[in-house]
């Protein structure tokens, strides 16, 4: 509701709330611990879900066998001493031909695990079938065994119709093969078994097989298998390393024996060409008479090699020192590095003392002339001088080089004339030799061709003689129950119960939006917070019971000309309204008034506080306890008190033929006096509390609170009494409280902790400040330690002067 501004007036600027802080660590703590019991019985509802589906889940086994894999390669080169390779690489292989579908299919068919139990779900096969015998050609089936009288079952098709009667132990033809019942299954008043394709029984193996090699430096695979039939968990793995080793054996013999076969065919053909070759060049060398020409015309060829190698090095040498002795002849400039310096390159000059001398003087000096450069010009005599000594060492050292590469150039002619005489000698090697060489080598490759075939075949019939398949079972397969995953689906769904529990604990903070803690209160309002009060039990606190048990007094009671009114009700009955304020005896309660009083006046020191409206944002507030409960706290101490019902909109409707109980309303509109409305409570040890009850409802309450009569009447009253306590109607919904707010020298802005909004606050605070209410804090109502402290960690000290009290006595 917007105040009515006069002529002028200046509404003062809207206070803005902060905007909210990010939320902290310690701050996700408290809100757990506010919810800690629906978090709790999250959580233990998803753990007893949890349970209750482990409980209610088919047992599952568990079988491993472990097999040790063993390559006949490596023995064979034991045997022969070489080396096998690639062991990483055969590991793998094997353990994908144990994961193949060849092998699954293998073990399907020689378990029959195409026939299942079906109904009732979770018998286990063995139980309820001891033997089975199925053709490879079986079509799909459903079959259902009824138990008869004498231990009999019939057996029916998937359309109803009896197929045959069998009992216990006795074989029964079924279509595609034949069935033979276990003694447990006359236990089973009903089941069904179902016959079902090989491809499905092979799926069904290698989805519930599992292939590993924990040890990568072991060759050892664990064969494991998972099944609700224990004997079928044990049955499978076993099975599959015997399959396993007896693919091996027939692999490893039918290699075996191929490799021998064609190795020997090799070696005797390779045999036959060996001789003939060699008697070929058993007949040259005698009809040709060759000894030793090829280690002559080999000899020959060597040094040939080697003199055209020395002779294209000294060329190459000759030809870089002619080029580098061309460019330093063309000049580089008078101040420019001698070019000369590039014959350092070459190592053989290095070797000649003289030549190395004259480059080491010419970097010398040329190193001078470029510090002399830095300070004179190239025309300096100094400069010159040095340039003349440079050329004069460049000369001589141009010769040397000369001389040599003349050197370089005779070698080179005479390394010519040697390589002629050479080719010449060659020329004259016989032609007889060239076939000597080509029969030779054929004769060689041959033989070593031999040699090899002749190792390969035996190591062929070393693995051939080698009868095991390289393959053992080390452990077989023992049927375990798996219980791992029970913990672990009990903790999962344990996990999902705290989430959600944690879900809908942030649910409920986001939408509670209602003030909790002292924060709060500030932060809506702008105001200083200047008290808490605690609740004061499960029943009605004993402000709001004072309150209501005064307007229900029928009589009316007088005062006396000094305006002190006397009760028209015995005593004992208005104070037995209040069994929670003690007569005498201090308590945490009233000490929550003593300090709201006493911040109060620490607010405006030096300033008489005489009269205090209490209002608050929405009706339920709290607003008539604090009233209540802050004027008996301070008539408990004997102060002159007199609290003021001025919630004129609750007032009680006056009766056609008139009586009822006269309070504020008829005391402003003239019609009662002062005495007449002024009633005492009795609140322990004597002591009494001034109450004007609110009287018959006014038609309009807002005139007639704004009328002049209650101005003159509260200059009087703060005359007469120590304060003034009123309490009126909630300030956003009736303008009431800002009417009386011209009247009061405070305001207190009362909440209820968990049930004002905290946008009613808001709002409330902005109507104090557009209608200049002296509104001097705020009072946080209704707290509950044991439930808010989670909140404010404040309230706990509650906590220890309830026990402070109580050890007092």
């Amino acid at each position: 509701m917007e105040p009515l501004m006069l002529p002028g007036q200046v509404a003062p600027p809207p206070y803005v709330p902060p905007a909210p802080e990010p939320v902290k660590v310690r701050e996700l703590w408290r809100m757990v611990k506010r919810h800690r019991l629906l978090i709790a019985a999250c959580t233990a509802v998803g753990l007893a879900i949890g349970l209750l589906l482990v409980s209610r889940s088919r047992p599952e086994y568990e079988a491993t066998a472990k097999i040790e894999v063993d390559d006949n390669r490596a023995r064979v080169a034991q045997v022969l001493g070489t080396e096998v390779t690639n062991e990483k690489g055969r590991m793998a292989t094997e353990m994908e031909l144990l994961r193949s579908r060849q092998l699954a299919r293998a073990v399907a068919d020689s378990l029959e695990l195409r026939v299942s139990v079906v109904k009732p779900e979770g018998v286990p096969r063995s139980e309820v079938l001891s033997g089975i015998r199925l053709n490879p050609e079986a079509d799909t089936s459903t079959i259902t065994f009824v138990k008869q009288a004498y231990g009999e079952f019939e057996a029916r098709n998937a359309e109803g119709r009896v197929i045959g009667r069998t009992s216990a132990g006795s074989p029964m033809q079924v279509p595609g093969g034949q069935l033979v019942l276990a003694p447990e299954a006359v236990d089973h008043p009903e089941f069904t078994v179902a016959i079902g394709t090989r491809e499905g029984a092979a799926e069904a193996v290698s989805n519930r097989l599992d292939i590993s090699r924990p040890d990568e430096d072991a060759n050892v695979v664990y064969v494991t298998y998972r099944s609700s039939d224990p004997a079928l968990a044990r049955d499978v793995p076993n099975t599959l390393a015997a399959r396993f080793m007896e693919m091996r054996r027939d692999v490893h013999g039918t290699e075996a024996r191929s490799t021998v076969l064609f190795l020997r065919a090799q070696v005797d053909t390779l045999h036959g060409q060996l001789t003939a070759a060699e008697q070929r060049l058993r007949v040259f060398r005698e009809r040709e008479g060759v000894v030793a020409l090829p280690v002559e015309a080999s000899t020959q060829v060597t040094q040939q090699a080697q003199l055209q190698a020395e002779r294209n090095r000294l060329e190459a040498e000759r030809a870089a020192l002619a080029n580098t002795i061309a460019q330093a002849r063309r000049g580089s400039g008078p101040t420019a590095v001698s070019p000369y310096r590039n014959l350092m390159s070459f190592p053989t000059l290095l070797r000649n003392e003289t030549a190395t001398q004259l480059i080491s003087q010419i970097a010398t000096i040329e190193n001078q002339r470029a510090e002399l450069l830095q300070r004179y010009t190239p025309d300096n005599p100094e400069v010159q001088s040095l340039t003349r000594r440079i050329e004069q060492m460049e000369g001589q050292l141009g010769g040397i080089v000369n001389t040599y590469v003349q050197g370089l150039g005779n070698q080179v002619a005479a390394i010519d004339a040697n390589l002629g005489s050479f080719g010449a000698r060659m020329g004259r090697i016989p032609a007889q030799e060239v076939e000597l060489a080509r029969l030779t080598r054929e004769t060689e490759v041959l033989a070593g061709l031999h040699g090899q075939l002749q190792a390969r075949l035996k190591e062929a019939q070393v693995a051939e003689a080698v009868d095991a398949p390289g393959v053992r079972v080390m452990d077989p397969a023992f049927p375990e129950r798996s219980d791992g995953g029970t913990p672990l689906v009990a903790g999962v769904l344990a996990m999902v119960g705290l989430l959600l529990g944690v879900g809908i604990a942030f649910a409920r903070e986001y939408a509670d939006v209602s003030v909790h803690t002292r924060d709060d209160l500030q932060a809506a309002t702008g105001f200083p917070v200047l008290g808490w009060v605690p609740r004061m039990g499960a029943t009605l606190s004993p402000g709001k019971k004072a309150l209501r048990g005064m307007r229900r007094m029928l009589r009316p009671g007088r005062a006396s000309d000094s305006h002190a009114g006397r009760a028209l009700v015995p005593t004992a009955g208005v104070a037995s309204l209040m069994p929670s304020l003690p007569a005498g005896a201090p308590t945490a309660t009233a000490d929550s008034y003593e300090w709201l009083y006493r911040n109060l006046l620490f607010l405006k020191p030096g300033e008489d506080v005489r009269a205090v409206l209490v209002t608050s944002p929405l009706p339920g507030d709290g607003k008539t306890t604090t009233a209540a409960g802050l004027a008996s706290t301070l008539a408990q101490r004997g102060l002159r008190v007199l609290l003021i019902d001025a919630d004129l909109r609750r007032g009680a409707p006056a009766p056609q033929g008139g009586g009822g109980t006269p309070g504020l309303s008829d005391l402003l509109a003239g019609t009662v006096p002062l005495a007449d409305v002024v009633q005492l409570v009795n609140v322990g040890e004597g002591r009494q509390l001034h109450y004007i009850p609110a009287g018959h409802l006014p038609p309009d309450p807002v005139q007639l609170l704004g009328s002049p009569r209650i101005q003159v009447l509260m200059e009087w009253l703060r005359e007469k009494y120590f304060i003034v306590v009123l309490d009126s109607p909630p300030l956003n919904l009736f303008a009431d409280a800002a009417v009386l707010g011209a009247c009061a020298d405070a305001t207190l802005l009362v909440s209820r902790a968990g049930v004002t909004p905290f946008e009613a606050v808001v709002h409330a605070a902005e109507q104090c400040r557009r209608a200049r209410m002296p509104t001097v804090g705020t009072v946080l109502n209704d707290i509950v330690p044991d439930r808010d402290r989670d909140y404010d960690p404040a309230y706990r000290w509650y906590e220890e002067g309830r026990a402070y009290y109580a050890r007092v006595g």
